[in-house]
């Protein structure tokens, strides 16, 4: 499969620059264009293939929403519904609203630590994929520091993303798949004990997720309903933050 490259458009935003330095040691693929029209230009240029477009939310053009859809107009056929994330300070309800009429997707507002970046932009990226059908598949990305226990022995971990169904743990030493691991998700209402099942397995290798974190996703069982809600409702509160 073709490599996907994002393309941020710069409009002398510094902290474009950053961004830019950040999801390249991330392994991320990245072009930068100074203006929507540089902008336009790169996303017809064949020798990239662009998954989604990252502007700043006060991109200076006099119409967001024309701009936005000429981006999407250019390769149509090679990316439908171009993503469009904004990365910024995160601006107030009506500004919001402004970015959500003219068509931006996500929004990825600073401060913003690794975990979430590359979660954000990994979504952004996989945005021609099949579309989610209950609510409770959703997943949303964590930076929770967690103890892993499986067999006896203990390893420390971070959530990387979590769903009322499992998660995915970034660790250097993931157990083997079909291990039992148990941990606690530090919910805000209150600590979590959970139970699960590996499921799949990120390492160093020539079959590696270069845009994952070596770790390991885990399914959860043993949950109640009630169990399963207290995580829900977590998911459905960061994931509305984390839309516009």
């Amino acid at each position: 499969m073709e490599r996907r490259t994002l393309l941020l458009v710069d409009a002398g935003h510094s902290t474009m620059e950053a961004l830019s330095l950040r999801l390249r040691q991330m392994d991320f693929h990245v072009v930068r264009a100074k203006t929507a029209d540089q902008a336009t230009e790169a996303l017809g240029d064949p020798r990239f293939m662009i998954g989604a477009v990252v502007i700043p939310p006060d991109l200076p053009v006099l119409d967001l929403e024309r701009s936005l859809h000429v981006f999407r107009q250019v390769e149509p056929d090679r990316v439908p519904d171009l993503p469009i994330v904004a990365f910024g300070e995160r601006p107030d309800a009506d500004q919001r609203g402004r970015l959500r009429r003219a068509g931006v997707d996500y929004g990825l507002w600073t401060p913003i630590e690794d975990n979430t970046l590359r979660f954000q932009v990994n979504r952004a990226l996989a945005g021609g994929g099949p579309t989610v059908t209950t609510r409770r598949a959703i997943r949303v990305p964590t930076n929770w520091p967690v103890v892993v226990r499986a067999g006896g022995r203990e390893k420390p971990a971070k959530l990387y993303s979590v769903s009322a169904r499992g998660g995915y743990l970034a660790t250097p030493r993931p157990s083997m798949q079909r291990a039992v691991v148990h941990l606690t998700l530090p919910l805000p209402e209150g600590d979590l004990p959970v139970t699960g099942e590996v499921v799949a397995t990120n390492v160093p290798g020539n079959l590696v997720k270069r845009n994952l974190p070596i770790g390991m996703a885990v399914r959860w069982s043993g949950l109640d309903l009630a169990e399963q809600d207290r995580i829900q409702t977590f998911v459905d509160e960061r994931d509305d933050r984390l839309r516009l």
